[in-house]
């Protein structure tokens, strides 16, 4: 009777492990095949890239990917977006790390209106700011500069990062910050102290993920650069010619853009999925 039962959880066990097992080879296929494609038409010539049905067999052509590099200011654009990215996450952070602290730990006047608010306003169009900045940007000589598109991110990476550092910031023990504040810590000192380095990954998943929303964001830098402030989406999106379209060097860019992304993210993960986690429970 035991081996019976023995055996029968044997085949269960054996089933799920397939069952997950084709999920993860199936749901993997879905998720990196147009990266797969990509990477395939890069390589390709333009004849071979519209050929129908897709030529599989052909001679790789690796100088598609210098040739992209030094198309269309994509270089350029590469380090304009480096710059913009690095410092509109340090204009996040610095903004948000006090203002989410202020609605978790104090109960002021309209502070629940403000935290609807706040997601209220993420959850606006983006079209709707372009206008008004457009015209804003022009009076204040601040359209087609970093550190105007470094202000415009704000917009959305504000109120996401306040709300996914809310839900951090409450699984910290307010005992252990009242026990700091009894041995003299300014308040001050406990959220540079105590808070931050316990939200450590948090932190890290708040920069990555707004990282990578600046990065592949198109409508803010198109909308309000041109030239000397040009991003990698749009320098990918200018490959596109007049009635003709280079799929090898534009597919060529597009691996190039997004290998930051995936070596960052494969580096930080651990940090993306403990801050997730983190702020799981409460928010």
């Amino acid at each position: 009777m035991k081996k019976k039962i023995t055996l029968v959880k044997r085949r269960q066990v054996f089933s799920r492990a397939l069952i997950y097992t084709l999920l993860i080879v199936v749901l993997s296929f879905i998720f990196l095949a147009p990266v797969i494609w990509t990477f395939m038409t890069s390589l390709k010539t333009p004849k071979d890239a519209f050929a129908l049905p897709p030529k599989w067999n052909f001679s790789p052509k690796w100088d598609n990917y210098p040739k992209a590099w030094l198309s269309k200011d994509f270089a350029k654009s590469f380090y304009n977006t480096t710059i913009i990215g690095l410092g509109s996450v340090a204009l996040t952070l610095a903004l948000t790390i006090p203002m989410a602290y202020a609605l978790v730990r104090y109960k002021f006047r309209g502070s629940q209106a403000l935290g609807i608010w706040l997601i209220g306003a993420y959850l606006l169009p983006e079209m709707l700011f372009m206008i008004p900045l457009f015209t804003i940007y022009n009076i204040l000589g601040l359209y087609d500069t970093k550190l105007g598109l470094i202000l415009a991110f704000q917009i959305f990476n504000l109120p996401y990062s306040v709300w996914l550092l809310k839900g951090f910031i409450a699984q910290v023990p307010r005992e252990v910050e009242e026990a700091a504040l009894v041995d003299g810590c300014s308040e001050l000192g406990i959220l540079l102290r105590i808070t931050l380095p316990l939200i450590g990954p948090g932190l890290s998943a708040t920069a990555i993920l707004a990282f990578i929303t600046i990065w592949v964001e198109l409508l803010i830098p198109l909308s309000l650069s041109y030239t000397n402030a040009s991003t990698v989406a749009v320098s990918i999106a200018n490959f596109k010619g007049y009635g003709a379209f280079n799929w090898p060097l534009m597919a060529a860019a597009c691996i190039v853009a997004i290998m930051p992304q995936m070596v960052f993210f494969l580096i930080a993960q651990k940090y993306i999925v403990a801050g997730l986690t983190l702020g799981a429970v409460k928010g």
